[in-house]
């Protein structure tokens, strides 16, 4: 049987010949990437402002009588702690009526802290202020006036600083024919050393609290120690009233209502 063979058929003049490999499929482009939604700026939110702080609301008025009750009752207590006399009750009065915001103020702080409002009367009325820096001459000042109802006369000399850093001095102390070298970095060690002259006497300068950095001191005649230690009248702070428990930084007994530590100056909240 003859072979036939298959006439390739040429292609037209101009035209490129077919080609017989399927194309390739073109690569997809990736698609485009999204814009980046816009961030809008967050809007700051108004700060609500402070509420003024307004002033606390006065005292209110004492009722009808109610001053000369509470005068009569913090006077008698005074008068039987053996701070003052009976005469003395009119001028305390007026006393209290010089009180930091007047008999209102005296009377808002009796009914919550009695010990407070009537130390505080105590002190300005017979006692006297020392700074907590403060020069030897000027306690003077106040100490000798009191001494002389009892004939008596404190001076002082050969006063020295043993160590300025730590504020402290030493002194000597004459009291007639009674010497006495004190050292001291503030008035409380000081009127420590006075007292232990004028003990023979039976007089005392006793410390009350103030609640703040200065001192105040009370020439007492004969301190009725037993009775001086409840603090719920006046606050007295010394050994003989230190029953209110103890510092918790040194363990030494301190009384109730203190505000520091007489024997570290630990200052308590």
């Amino acid at each position: 049987m003859p072979l036939r063979f298959w006439k390739k058929d040429k292609p037209e003049k101009g035209k490129p010949e077919k080609e017989t490999a399927e194309p390739q499929e073109k690569p997809k482009e990736p698609p485009a990437a999204k814009p980046a939604p816009t961030v809008k700026a967050a809007k700051a939110e108004p700060v609500p402002k402070k509420p003024e702080e307004k002033p606390g609301a006065p005292a209110a008025p004492p009722k009808p009588g109610e001053v000369e009750v509470f005068v009569t009752e913090a006077h008698a207590g005074l008068v039987d702690l053996g701070l003052t006399v009976a005469p003395t009750k009119a001028v305390f009065a007026k006393r209290v009526a010089a009180y930091p915001g007047g008999d209102a103020a005296f009377v808002a702080e009796y009914r919550s802290a009695p010990y407070k409002a009537v130390t505080r009367v105590l002190a300005d009325w017979l006692g006297f202020r020392v700074p907590e820096t403060f020069e030897l001459g000027a306690i003077l000042k106040h100490v000798n006036p009191r001494l002389s109802s009892f004939k008596l006369a404190l001076a002082a000399k050969d006063l020295t600083w043993l160590d300025q850093e730590l504020n402290l001095r030493k002194v000597k102390l004459i009291l007639g024919d009674q010497e006495k070298v004190v050292r001291f970095k503030d008035a409380r060690d000081l009127l420590k050393g006075v007292n232990e002259i004028l003990a023979s006497r039976k007089l005392a300068f006793v410390e009350l609290e103030t609640w703040a950095d200065d001192f105040v001191f009370l020439l007492v005649r004969d301190p009725r120690w037993d009775k001086l230690k409840n603090p719920e009248l006046v606050v007295i702070k010394a050994d003989q009233t230190a029953t209110g428990g103890e510092c918790g930084e040194c363990g030494a007994p301190v009384g109730k209502y203190w505000s520091d530590c007489l024997k570290c100056g630990a200052v308590f909240g």
